[in-house]
């Protein structure tokens, strides 16, 4: 046989083999996928039983979440500085993690761990009649990541709040608050995570249904009682690792409930209530 003919045959074999193969794994994800949709409806059927409802709609899975170690990055609070104060910017070492800088427009205090705290100077900064929006823009423009949670109006002053998130999956700990007067920024607080990068640290996150079954358990054990789980948000909260250093990020699931908000720990199913509705 020709050697063309022989090529042409061998690249046909090959393509209905990898065909093969990608309707195999299609089947296999699919089956898989299906197994998981029965078990999280069994628990939830189990907890219904327990006078827990569930809104399967609005629960979602952890992924590939795990712990995350993030360093601090001093190079980018100092750009985050300048971008905030103006040129030039003038930074100090407090100590304890805490840095000061100042600049033309105000003064910039960021601690390790994120907290930061921002005032401005009067009638010098910004000044929109859409606090909302210049508040987006701005920290887009910063580099950072967020989403509006709360808006506040008080005579002549607005506040404005955001939830970060870092590479695409929200920080519950790390909101900020930007306070304008009169249309002008006057100051900003919160924390805020300026690290880009993290380094993956073990732990394997629970599935759904092991984490709706720790939280019932978790709940009972500790005297709280709701009727429903409205939703389950996958995330993470930042803990401070040292003074000077950086954050450990640990996937959480906010549970909103119909009586209080609850942190689930996605890796050991430690449950924290947030707050009393």
């Amino acid at each position: 046989m020709e050697w063309p003919k022989l090529k042409n045959i061998i690249i046909l074999i090959l393509l209905i083999v990898n065909g093969f193969l990608l309707v195999l794994v299609g089947a296999r994800r699919e089956e898989s996928a299906r197994y998981e949709r029965t078990a999280l409806e069994q628990t939830v059927q189990v907890l219904e039983q327990g006078g827990i409802q569930v809104d399967i709609e609005a629960v979602t899975s952890a992924g590939g979440l795990v712990p995350m170690a993030v360093d601090r990055n001093l190079e980018r609070e100092a750009r985050l500085a300048q971008a905030l104060l103006g040129e030039p910017v003038q930074g100090e070492n407090r100590g304890g993690g805490l840095y000061l800088y100042q600049g033309t427009l105000g003064e910039l205090s960021l601690r390790a761990g994120g907290e930061l705290s921002a005032e401005f100077e009067r009638d010098k900064h910004w000044q929109t009649a859409r606090p909302e929006d210049h508040a987006a823009a701005l920290l887009k423009q910063l580099g950072i990541e967020a989403v509006q949670t709360g808006f506040a109006e008080q005579g002549d002053e607005t506040a404005v709040r955001f939830r970060q998130s870092w590479n695409g999956t929200a920080v519950f700990s790390c909101e900020v608050e930007l306070v304008y007067r009169d249309g002008y920024l006057t100051a900003l607080r919160g924390s805020l995570l300026t690290a880009g990068t993290g380094t993956a640290e073990t732990g394997t996150p629970l599935t759904l249904p092991t984490a709706l079954m720790r939280f019932s358990e978790e709940l009972s054990a500790t005297g709280d009682v709701c009727s429903a789980v409205r939703s389950m948000e996958a995330g993470y909260w930042a803990f401070t690792q040292s003074l000077s250093g950086g954050a450990r990020l640990a996937p959480v699931w906010l549970v909103s409930t119909d009586t209080s908000d609850y942190y689930l720990d996605c890796v050991t199913g430690t449950l924290t209530r947030l707050s009393d509705r």
